[in-house]
C-alpha cells in the first residue's frame, strides 16, 4: 500500500506568506497531475529543510545546491531546475550602482549581506573565490549578516543596511549578468563587481526512504506538470526558473570538492 499524501519540503521564511500561497499554487498543480494530497512544510533555514529530509518530515524537497550536495547519500534527484534554459548558473558580488566600491580590494571592511550559511551563491562560492583572491572573508567584512533569501538580501541592500551582498545571477537578453535576484525587487539599481560560476543547479529530490511507486508518481506529475502555463509561471516566480529537467545536470562533484577543501581550510568557521 502506498500513500496518497506526501510533504513537500523548502525554504520559506515565517513572514514570506506572498511566496507560501505561491508555493501551494505550485504543489496543487502537480498533486492534480498524480492524485496526491501534497502538504507544504516550510524551513526556516537550508540546513533545517535537510534536517527535515533526513529526519523524514520531509518526502520531497526543492533543494539548493549546497543542500543537494550535503544530502546526496539520503535522498533521489527527480529533476533539475532550468533558469534560462541553462543547466548552471554563477554567484555575483552586487553593490548598490552608487556606491564608491568598485573593485574586490574596495570590498575590506564593508558591510556583507548573506543568503544562508549553505546558500551556494549567496555565501559559500563567494566566500572560496575571495579566499582564492587573497581576501579572507572571515577578516575582511566588518559586519556579516544573513537574510534569508536571495531576494531578501538584494531589498537589504537597496535599503543601505549592507554594502555588498552575495547571489546568484545569470546571462539575461541584455548580456552576461544583466539579470538576477535584484531582477526581482521594485527600484534595484545594483552593479556586478565580481561573478564567481558555474553553480549547478537547484535540485527536487525524494527521501531515498519514499516507496519508490510514489516517487514514480511524482515524478510522472512533475513531466505532465511541465507542461501546464501555470507551472512554468509558477518556477519562475518562486525560483528564476523555467523548466524541470530530468535527471541530475553536471556539477556537483566539482562543488562537492570545492566544499571539502574550503571546509577543511575553515572558511565556514
Amino acid at each position: 500500500m502506498t500513500s496518497s499524501r506526501i510533504v513537500f519540503g523548502l525554504v520559506v521564511p515565517a513572514a514570506a506568506t506572498e511566496l507560501a500561497e505561491r508555493v501551494d499554487a505550485m504543489t496543487r498543480i502537480v498533486g492534480e497531475q498524480a492524485s496526491l494530497a501534497i502538504e507544504r512544510r516550510s524551513a526556516a533555514s537550508y540546513e533545517a529543510l535537510a534536517t527535515d529530509v533526513r529526519e523524514g518530515r520531509v518526502d520531497v524537497a526543492w533543494l539548493p545546491p549546497i543542500v543537494f550536495v550535503r544530502l546526496a547519500d539520503a535522498v533521489v534527484p527527480l529533476g533539475s531546475i532550468m533558469r534560462g534554459g541553462k543547466s548552471a548558473y554563477e554567484a555575483a558580488l552586487v553593490v548598490r550602482a552608487d556606491s564608491r566600491i568598485k573593485t574586490i580590494d574596495a570590498l575590506r571592511g564593508s558591510r556583507a549581506g548573506w543568503v544562508d550559511p549553505w546558500s551556494a551563491a549567496g555565501f559559500v562560492l563567494p566566500r572560496m573565490k575571495l579566499a582564492l583572491l587573497g581576501i579572507d572573508p572571515r577578516t575582511a567584512f566588518r559586519t556579516e549578516t544573513f537574510h534569508g533569501t536571495h531576494r531578501a538580501a538584494v531589498q537589504a541592500l537597496v535599503e543601505g543596511a549592507c554594502d555588498v551582498v552575495g547571489t546568484y545571477a545569470r546571462e539575461g537578453s541584455e548580456g552576461p549578468e544583466s539579470s538576477g535576484a535584484w531582477s526581482e525587487v521594485a527600484g534595484a539599481e545594483v552593479r556586478v563587481i565580481a561573478t564567481f560560476g558555474a553553480i549547478p543547479p537547484d535540485v527536487i529530490a525524494a527521501r531515498k526512504e519514499l516507496q519508490e511507486e510514489v516517487r514514480e508518481k511524482v515524478l510522472g506529475a512533475l513531466r505532465a506538470a511541465g507542461k501546464v502555463a501555470a507551472m512554468t509561471a509558477a518556477l519562475r516566480e518562486l525560483f528564476g526558473g523555467d523548466e524541470l529537467r530530468e535527471g541530475l545536470a553536471p556539477g556537483y562533484d566539482a562543488l562537492k570538492s570545492a566544499l571539502e577543501m574550503a571546509s577543511a581550510r575553515g572558511l565556514f568557521d
